[in-house]
C-alpha cells in the first residue's frame, strides 16, 4: 500500500540520510527534476538545488544534528529547485524527520510552483497594465461602490474635479454632479452600460458640461460589486460644435445672399438699361430729373448687391502684391476728416512689414468701415488705433469660427476704446443686415463684407470686445509668396529654451491657461497657475518663488493684469512681468510705468515669439542684478 501511494503521488517525495544523501525517490521526483532514480540514489541531495541553497544545505543539516535547531523541518517554505537541464524553478519544500532502526532520516515533499508563478506573473503584468491605463487615460475614471461611495479615481479625475485622490476616497459620488438627481437616475436604471450627458461639479463649485459612460462590475453571483464611470469634459466639443454651426449659418446666409444678389443684379441690369433708353427720348426737364433719381437708386442697388456678393465670396477680387503700410498712410488724411475732431487717430506701422497679395480697394474699404464703426462706438470721442505687423499663426490658434488657418500673415488691427460689444452681439456680428445701430444709421453689411473679403483672400479674422472697454478687429492677410526672397525676409527665429526658471501664469480662461502652461512646459519652464490677479497676489505674498510673471490683462475679480503688475513693481521690483492680451495696447489700458514700459505679447502669438520674449525679459532682468 505504501509503495503504491509513493508511486502515484503527484508531489515529489525523497528520503535522505543524516549525511544528506538520497536514499529513495518516487516517480514524481524523477519527472520533476529530470533525473532517473538510479542517477539520484546515493548522491548528495544538494545536486537538486541551485546556489545559494546548494552550499548552505549541508551546514543546515549539521547544525540541526548538533543542536536540534529547526530551520525548515516541520515548517516548509518556498525555495528553488534545479532541473537536470539546468533550469531553475520555484518549489515548495516540506521536510520531516524520522528514525529507522536507530538511524535518522529526513523526508522531503516537493511541489512544483512553476504554474503558480506563471499565473502570478500574468496577474502582476495585467495589474501593471491596468494601472498604466488607469493612470494615463485622458478621461476622468472613477470607481465607486454600489451605494455611491468613491473607491478610486485616476489623475485625470483629480484634475477635472479638483479633489486629490485622498480627498475623494469615501466621498459621496453625488458631489461630482451638479444635479444629484442625475446620479439617482443612473443608480435606478437597469444594470449594464449606460451614457449620460450632465453638468458636472468641481470642488470649487464651478460646473462644466460633461458626458459620462457608466458600467457595472458584476460578481460571479450576479451582484454589483462596483461601478466604473468614465467622464469627459465636453467644453471644447461644445465650442467646436458652436463654431461649426456658426460657420454653417454664415455659409448658408452667404449662399442665400449670393443667390439673391445675383438675381437682383439681373433685375437692376434691366432697370438701368431701360432707364438709359428712356433718357434719349425724354426732353421735359422735370421728367429728366425723375429719370436721374431712378438711375441713382439703381446704382445704389448695384452697390448693395456688390457688397452682398463680397460677403458670399462670389465677387472677383483684383488681387495684387502691395505694402499695407502704404495703404494705411494713403487713407490717413481721409480718415481724420471722416472721424472728426473728437476722435484721436493713431497709427503704428511695422518697419519690416511683409508684402501681401490682396485687393487694395477692399483693404481700404475694410479699414474705413472698421474706422466708421469705431467712431460710432465712441459718441463722446476717444482713441482709434490702426496697427500693422507681421504675424505667424500656428496650429491650434482659435478665432471667430474656431481654429485659424496656420501660416504667415500681415496683420492689420483696428482698435477703439468705445462701448464694446456683448457676447450675444459678437456671436452675430458678421451676419449680413445685423446691426446694433439705430434705424437708418447702418445696413449691417460692413462687417459681413469684410468677413467675406478676408475669407476669399484666404485670410483669417479675429475680434475681441468687452462692454465698456472697447473693440479690436484683426485682419490676417496672407503674406505674398513673391516676397520670400525680397528684402522683407525676416531674420530666422529660433525657439529659446528655459534655463531652470519658474513662471507664474495668470489667466482666467481655463482653455487658454491650459494652452499657455503647456507652451511654457514645452520650453522647459516650471509653471505655477493662478486663475485671477487676486489669487496670484496672495500666492506671491505667501512666498511663492518664481522668476517671471506672465499675466493676461483682462481678468475678472476687480484686479486686472495691469493692477497686478503695478503691485509687483511696488513690492517685488526685481520680478519681471510680461502682459498678454487680444486687444491693442492702447485699448487694454495704461501699460507703462515710471521706469519703462512692460512687455506685451499680443494674442494669438507663436511659440517662438513666446520663447524669445520670455528669454529677453529674463536676460534683461539678470543683467540688472548686482554682481
Amino acid at each position: 500500500m505504501l509503495k503504491a501511494i509513493l508511486e502515484s503521488a503527484v508531489a515529489a517525495i525523497l528520503a535522505i540520510d543524516s549525511s544528506g544523501r538520497i536514499q529513495s525517490v518516487n516517480p514524481a521526483a524523477e519527472k520533476m527534476f529530470g533525473y532517473s532514480a538510479a542517477e539520484m540514489m546515493g548522491k548528495p541531495v544538494n545536486m537538486l538545488m541551485p546556489e545559494p541553497y546548494r552550499s548552505q544545505h549541508d551546514a543546515y543539516i549539521g547544525r540541526h544534528l548538533a543542536t536540534g535547531e529547526k530551520r525548515i523541518i516541520g515548517i516548509g517554505r518556498e525555495v528553488q529547485g534545479l532541473n537536470k537541464d539546468g533550469t531553475i524553478f520555484p518549489i515548495h519544500l516540506s521536510v520531516g524527520e524520522f528514525e529507522v532502526e536507530g538511524q535518522r532520516f529526513f523526508s522531503g515533499i516537493i511541489n512544483d510552483l512553476t504554474a503558480r508563478a506563471r499565473l502570478q506573473a500574468e496577474i502582476d503584468r495585467q495589474s501593471l497594465l491596468f494601472q498604466a491605463v488607469f493612470d494615463h487615460v485622458p478621461e476622468a475614471l472613477v470607481i465607486s461602490s454600489p451605494d455611491g461611495e468613491i473607491i478610486l479615481l485616476n489623475p485625470a479625475a483629480t484634475r477635472m474635479f479638483g479633489y486629490s485622490a485622498d480627498e475623494a476616497v469615501n466621498v459621496e459620488f453625488s458631489l461630482f454632479f451638479s444635479d444629484p438627481q442625475d446620479l439617482q437616475k443612473l443608480q435606478e436604471s437597469s444594470s449594464g452600460s449606460r451614457t449620460i450627458s450632465t453638468p458636472l461639479r468641481r470642488k470649487d463649485g464651478t460646473t462644466l458640461p460633461g458626458q459620462g459612460h457608466v458600467a457595472d462590475i458584476v460578481g460571479a453571483d450576479g451582484s454589483r460589486i462596483a461601478v466604473v464611470s468614465l467622464f469627459r469634459d465636453m467644453t471644447e466639443d461644445l465650442k467646436q460644435k458652436e463654431a461649426a454651426l456658426k460657420s454653417q449659418r454664415l455659409e448658408a446666409i452667404g449662399q442665400l445672399s449670393g443667390g439673391i444678389a445675383h438675381d437682383f443684379n439681373n433685375l437692376l441690369t434691366i432697370i438701368s438699361g431701360n432707364l438709359e433708353l428712356l433718357e434719349e427720348s425724354i426732353t421735359n426737364p422735370q421728367d429728366h430729373e425723375l429719370l436721374i433719381r431712378a438711375s441713382r437708386a439703381a446704382d445704389s442697388g448695384a452697390r448693395l448687391t456688390n457688397r452682398l456678393l463680397t460677403f458670399a465670396r462670389r465677387r472677383q477680387l483684383a488681387a495684387e502684391v502691395i505694402n499695407l503700410n502704404e495703404q494705411v498712410r494713403g487713407m490717413t488724411e481721409l480718415l481724420r476728416r471722416t472721424l472728426g475732431d473728437t476722435i484721436e487717430l493713431r497709427t503704428h506701422l511695422a518697419d519690416d512689414l511683409w508684402l501681401a497679395r490682396v485687393d487694395a480697394g477692399e483693404v481700404e474699404a475694410a479699414v474705413i468701415n472698421l474706422a466708421i464703426n469705431a467712431r460710432d462706438a465712441m459718441p463722446d470721442g476717444g482713441n482709434l488705433t490702426i496697427r500693422t505687423d507681421n504675424a505667424v499663426l500656428e496650429e491650434g490658434e482659435v478665432g471667430f469660427e474656431g481654429p485659424l488657418t496656420a501660416g504667415e500673415y500681415v496683420r492689420i488691427s483696428v482698435s477703439d476704446n468705445g462701448t464694446g460689444m456683448t457676447k450675444e452681439t459678437l456671436s452675430r456680428v458678421f451676419e449680413p443686415f445685423f446691426t446694433t445701430k439705430a434705424p437708418g444709421r447702418g445696413t449691417g453689411l460692413g462687417l459681413s463684407t469684410i468677413y467675406g473679403f478676408v475669407k476669399q483672400s484666404q485670410g483669417n479674422i479675429t475680434i475681441y470686445s468687452e462692454p465698456g472697454i472697447g473693440t479690436t478687429v484683426n485682419l490676417y492677410l496672407p503674406r505674398s509668396v513673391e516676397s520670400k526672397n525680397a528684402q522683407q525676409e525676416p531674420e530666422p527665429a529660433t525657439t529659446r529654451l528655459a534655463r531652470g526658471e519658474s513662471v507664474l501664469v495668470v489667466e482666467d480662461n481655463r482653455d487658454v491657461r491650459a494652452l499657455t502652461v503647456k507652451r511654457f512646459e514645452r520650453l522647459g519652464y516650471r509653471v505655477v497657475e493662478c486663475v485671477t490677479g487676486a489669487e496670484a497676489k496672495e500666492a506671491l505674498q505667501n512666498g511663492l518663488a518664481v522668476e517671471l510673471v506672465f499675466t493676461d490683462i483682462m481678468m475678472p475679480g476687480g484686479m486686472t493684469g495691469i493692477d497686478l503688475a503695478k503691485w509687483i513693481a511696488e513690492t517685488r521690483p526685481d520680478l519681471p512681468v510680461i502682459l498678454t492680451t487680444g486687444f491693442a495696447e492702447e485699448i487694454a489700458g495704461t501699460v507703462t510705468r515710471e521706469t519703462e514700459p512692460w512687455t506685451i505679447l499680443r494674442k494669438p502669438y507663436a511659440q517662438k515669439d513666446l520663447s524669445t520674449v520670455v528669454r529677453k525679459t529674463l536676460e534683461k532682468q539678470a543683467a540688472l542684478q548686482p554682481r
